[in-house]
């Protein structure tokens, strides 16, 4: 019995001195981690991508309420904060915390009223019953709006002392910002972008905001005027017009400078012409020095006017030979702000097609036949082309529009629009075959650098054998006409002149 008795007390003390860890231990359950933002290239961590947080206010868990805070809610949408849980949290100071207390106002309690410092528009701070702590809530008539909440932490950015303070380190792997074990509380999040309150009563993430200037490349080409993202079907010899289009942060500094650079891959040829299409806010734009292999490269300098406003640059490029070599096959619009931000490259790719024939006997399959020569047409108008030491032929202006079989009877084009329509029409066969009495429409392959392949099949033509009759309205029906007129005509002058002789007897 006396062992029971002891064994209980043993208990009872275990017990007593969780309960006592418990109320004296601070709980360090959340967590703050911001999302790298998708346009980020750098290998952030770098000097002025640093994200650091301060502890405004403790919190704690509260049946009586559910407490709400400015800032981001946990998906990183900016607005208000409200806790998740069914018992929401109140946020506190305690009481042995006078710098922070004194940075807000002070409290009277005489009268029981609270005096906020000058400033400070937006907490009122109510001691407890017990006075160990202060509750905070926000001062009567204030929204818990975006706006608000960004004006208070850019005052409380300079004019509080924080509770705690920390930095959150960088995620390479997962592209982000974290800090962990921290204590549930009110915190302002701050980074070179600016500052912002979060409640952090738990694990949440915030989604950087898009505070870098975003960029967009488009294309058009002849067969389509619009600009779109959108890959263009081109051939040897089009001409690509390009829009670059700079988007000017709003939170951007006067004086704030981005330096663009457009890269055209091999296949590009640039024909220096870029300008500044649009110059919303009219941002200072100087055209630099383009590096190797870069088209051209522009600084601007933000002006008060030109905050979240469009610098747009349009220019052209003409597709060259080297396009059915291109790994790339791309255009490449880069961006870099400040010392540390490189926005994620915007591309915009091109496709070429290519094309061939196989010339045979048309009863004899295995025959190939040589030297038949066509016209290349696109649509009603003769396309000019040069044909290569590879026995390729490809889209050349000072070239010409007759392309011949070779020794295996074939013919073989590159560096076609998949937009047009091509044709070949024969003019000169072999001996003792009959030219093709309506053109060819050629059939347009995609160009992935393997054109030609022995896996690719060509269009057989085929080329028969024999005579064929003249064609209606052709020399030799109107030769077979005139020959019958003149002998009815023969055989009328006969018959009057024998008739004339029989009345002369």
């Amino acid at each position: 019995m006396n062992n029971m008795k002891k064994l209980r007390k043993i208990f009872a003390l275990l017990i007593a001195m969780v309960m006592v860890l418990g109320m004296s231990t601070s709980v360090f359950a959340a967590s703050i981690s911001v999302e790298q933002d998708s346009t980020y290239a750098g290998t952030a961590g770098e000097a002025g991508r640093a994200y650091t947080y301060k502890e405004i206010f403790h919190a704690t868990l509260s049946g009586e309420n559910t407490s709400t805070g400015g800032g981001y809610d946990a998906d990183g949408t900016p607005g208000t904060v409200t806790a998740s849980l069914v018992k929401g949290y109140s946020y506190f100071l305690n009481s042995s915390e006078t710098t922070q207390i004194g940075q807000l106002g002070t409290w009277d309690a005489t009268a029981k009223t609270w005096t906020k410092v000058s400033g400070n528009l937006w907490f009122d701070l109510t001691p407890s019953a017990d006075g160990s702590k202060y509750v905070v809530s926000w001062a009567s008539g204030v929204a818990t709006d975006t706006d608000t909440a960004q004006a208070a932490a850019k005052w409380l950015s300079t004019n509080y002392t924080a509770v705690a303070s920390g930095s959150l380190t960088w995620d390479a792997t997962n592209k982000k910002w974290t800090a962990t074990d921290l204590e549930d509380g009110y915190y302002l999040l701050s980074s070179d972008t600016g500052n912002n309150l979060i409640a952090a009563t738990g694990d949440i993430t915030v989604k950087e905001k898009n505070a870098y200037p975003p960029i967009d490349k488009t294309q058009a080409d002849e067969d389509s005027a619009t600009q779109t993202n959108d890959s263009k079907s081109v051939a040897i010899g089009d001409v690509l017009t390009y829009q670059a289009k700079v988007t000017i942060p709003a939170t951007a500094k006067v004086g704030d400078t981005m330096v663009v650079t457009d890269t055209p891959s091999k296949g590009l040829t640039y024909n220096n012409d870029v300008v500044v299409k649009t110059n919303e806010g009219s941002a200072t734009v100087v055209f630099g020095t383009a590096g190797t292999g870069d088209a051209w490269t522009a600084t601007i300098t933000v002006t008060e006017a030109s905050k979240g406003k469009d610098v747009v640059f349009e220019y052209t490029m003409t597709v060259n030979a080297d396009a059915l070599t291109d790994g790339d096959i791309i255009n490449t619009f880069k961006l870099n702000y400040g010392d540390n931000y490189t926005a994620v490259p915007d591309t915009v790719p091109y496709t070429t097609y290519f094309t061939g024939i196989e010339k045979v006997d048309g009863e004899d399959k295995d025959t190939k036949l040589a030297n038949v020569e066509f016209t290349l047409k696109e649509g009603d108008a003769e396309f000019k082309v040069t044909k290569g030491d590879d026995g390729v032929y490809i889209p050349d202006a000072s070239g010409s529009s007759t392309v011949i079989t070779d020794a295996n009877g074939l013919i073989k084009i590159r560096g076609l629009d998949n937009d047009k329509i091509y044709t070949l029409t024969e003019t000169k066969t072999n001996d003792g075959y009959n030219l093709l009495d309506a053109p060819k429409t050629l059939t347009l392959v995609e160009d992935k650098g393997n054109a030609f392949s022995t896996t690719t099949t060509f269009d057989q033509i085929e080329n028969n054998k024999g005579s064929v009759l003249p064609s209606t309205g052709g020399i030799g029906t109107t030769i077979f006409y005139i020959i019958g007129a003149i002998l009815v005509i023969g055989a009328g002058v006969v018959l009057v002149t024998r008739r004339r002789m029989s009345a002369n007897k």
